[in-house]
């Protein structure tokens, strides 16, 4: 993959692939916040730039990205930069069509992908863009990955915390990342199938929860007296992933989550903490200690951290 700092980007048009998938948009929102010095910089090389953005409500719903016009417009200089309209209302896009990667290329001179979040989807904008123009990673994207390649040989002894809703995903995740850790604290719904039975416990690196929060036979979220084993496990480790969060959000069980993340803000290990509705519960506008590295992906971020590297990666590195 080519820096974007070795690009000639002086009077280029480039096509910039981020991930604004954000609706309601709140103050402080992450994947956009993270972005904008690399939009600053292209603009500073006197680039124009164009943003490409899928967007898409929980009930399905395809929205217009006009509907982030009046938050970009208090982060960025959007005189200068324009939002294409969002590619979720263009079939061609998750059908990865080559006829519409064609039509997008033609919008510009250079491709930049800084769309880590979603850089493990086959779409066109992400995989069959860059066949047809000068392509390069953005300095997000190449910060990512900088930070997830220390899970591939992290100090010890070695934490990770898994939660979220997709047991689908996080089983195989788990089994695979299991010989890496020393512990795995698990939360979310990879918790019910172990504590119910559905799933037998492994390994005596699973620490589940000796107390949870449960509503008949559901388990909404790790009660509190469960931190004080966590606390310590954590306290004693040198590295920590965290993925996914630990109760049923939208349900308002959130108490575990933020315990988590009160401990790990005083923690002296080198934290990773991602997943789009772990980050909705992190501190809005309030800086984290440097040892933690809040990573902009969910489902991306594990995929790189099973198969290291993505499609997006991919598609950059046959450039």
């Amino acid at each position: 993959m080519k820096s974007l700092e070795n690009a000639d980007v002086s009077g280029k048009t480039v096509l910039m692939r981020v991930d604004f998938n954000v609706f309601p948009v709140r103050p402080h929102e992450l994947r956009i916040e993270k972005i904008v010095p690399t939009i600053e910089y292209l603009l500073s090389k006197k680039a124009k730039v164009i943003l490409l953005t899928h967007i898409e409500e929980n009930d399905g719903r395809i929205p217009s990205s006009k509907i982030l016009l009046p938050y970009l417009k208090k982060s960025l200089p959007m005189n200068e930069v324009r939002l294409f309209e969002n590619l979720r209302k263009f079939p061609g896009e998750k059908k990865n069509s080559l006829k519409f990667a064609k039509y997008l290329a033609s919008l510009g001179d250079i491709y930049v992908n800084e769309a880590f979040p979603v850089s493990h989807r086959e779409h066109a904008s992400i995989v069959l863009l860059p066949k047809f123009l000068p392509s390069y990673i953005g300095f997000r994207f190449e910060e990512e990955i900088k930070n997830l390649s220390k899970v591939f040989n992290p100090r010890h002894p070695a934490t990770l915390v898994l939660g979220g809703g997709k047991v689908e995903t996080k089983l195989p995740i788990l089994r695979k990342l299991l010989p890496k850790f020393d512990h795995v604290l698990l939360g979310g719904v990879l918790l019910n199938l172990f504590i119910l039975g559905r799933e037998p416990l492994f390994s005596k690196k699973l620490v589940l929860p000796s107390q949870v929060v449960a509503s008949g036979k559901k388990v909404l979220d790790v009660g509190p007296e469960s931190f004080s084993e966590w606390g310590r496990i954590i306290k004693n480790s040198k590295f920590i992933v965290w993925n996914g969060p630990l109760g049923y959000l939208e349900k308002g069980h959130v108490r575990g989550t933020k315990k988590l993340i009160s401990i790990l803000s005083k923690a002296k290990a080198q934290v990773i903490i991602g997943g789009g509705d772990t980050l909705a519960c992190l501190p809005s506008g309030k800086k984290l200690p440097k040892n933690i590295f809040v990573s902009t992906g969910g489902g991306a971020m594990l995929e790189y951290l099973v198969h290291k590297t993505l499609p997006g990666i991919k598609a950059l590195d046959k450039k």
